[in-house]
């Protein structure tokens, strides 16, 4: 395939942020909890098929920046080869990739035809996620005081939440389960529409134009940082 002109770069790239933004109102929207829905303690993000943000919401910086390196650690963890339309990635233990326990992390790989074209990702801040007390345990000495520990789970969606073993045993360990696996079905239609519209990109761009699309962004945020790092270095 040619190398794609700048114009058609920057409409690809506008169109994944837009992609990001409405994924993170559709979270806002779709969320049972007033932690979620008032306080927007959520973030929602595109990643390439490695793992790399290339598209966030204006939402929490910290969630969002989190998310490529989250993926990573649960990309080590894993075994990602055989991985297909239907499943996800579920995890929240800070020492696989999670920030605290109560931040839960959802990535859905993006598949069109066959091909994977990248992972649409959320990070929620669920109410509570059980432990010995509820919310944040401050008198917490270890992780297991906190709450319940998901380490990175791939999982199928179909067979494993909406009823199945993973819904189960969230809903089993929580003092809230209708807030908690309200906010999770949340994180999954916030990840979908993530699919959809990258889908539609790539059904006009193909995928090679949207992976070029997607490495110019990364290019792109590299420079202007090196920019500003230098700026500051020279003092100026």
């Amino acid at each position: 395939m040619t190398k794609l002109d700048s114009t058609t770069v920057a409409i690809i790239s506008r169109g994944l942020h837009a992609a990001a933004e409405e994924m993170g109102a559709n979270l806002i929207r779709s969320a049972f909890s007033t932690v979620v829905r008032e306080a927007r303690d959520c973030s929602t993000g595109l990643l390439d098929p490695a793992g790399d943000i290339v598209a966030q919401a204006e939402m929490i910086p910290m969630q969002t920046a989190a998310l490529s390196m989250s993926f990573k650690a649960a990309r080590d963890k894993l075994e990602l080869s055989n991985v297909a339309p239907g499943h996800a990635i579920i995890m929240n233990d800070p020492y696989h990739g999670g920030q605290h326990l109560n931040d839960i992390i959802l990535f859905t790989p993006i598949f069109h035809d066959g091909v994977l074209l990248g992972w649409a990702g959320s990070t929620a801040h669920h109410l509570d996620i059980g432990g010995g007390s509820a919310g944040v345990n401050t008198r917490a000495t270890d992780l297991i005081q906190e709450g319940l520990v998901l380490p990175p789970i791939l999982f199928e969606v179909e067979r494993d939440w909406n009823g199945g073993a993973i819904e189960t045993i969230l809903a089993a360990n929580i003092r809230t389960p209708e807030i908690g696996v309200g906010d999770m079905n949340a994180q999954f239609a916030a990840n979908y529409i993530g699919i959809e519209r990258v889908r539609d990109l790539c059904r006009k761009y193909g995928a090679e134009g949207l992976w070029q699309a997607m490495a110019e962004v990364q290019d792109y945020s590299e420079r202007r940082v090196r920019a500003f790092i230098a700026k500051i270095a020279d003092g100026t």
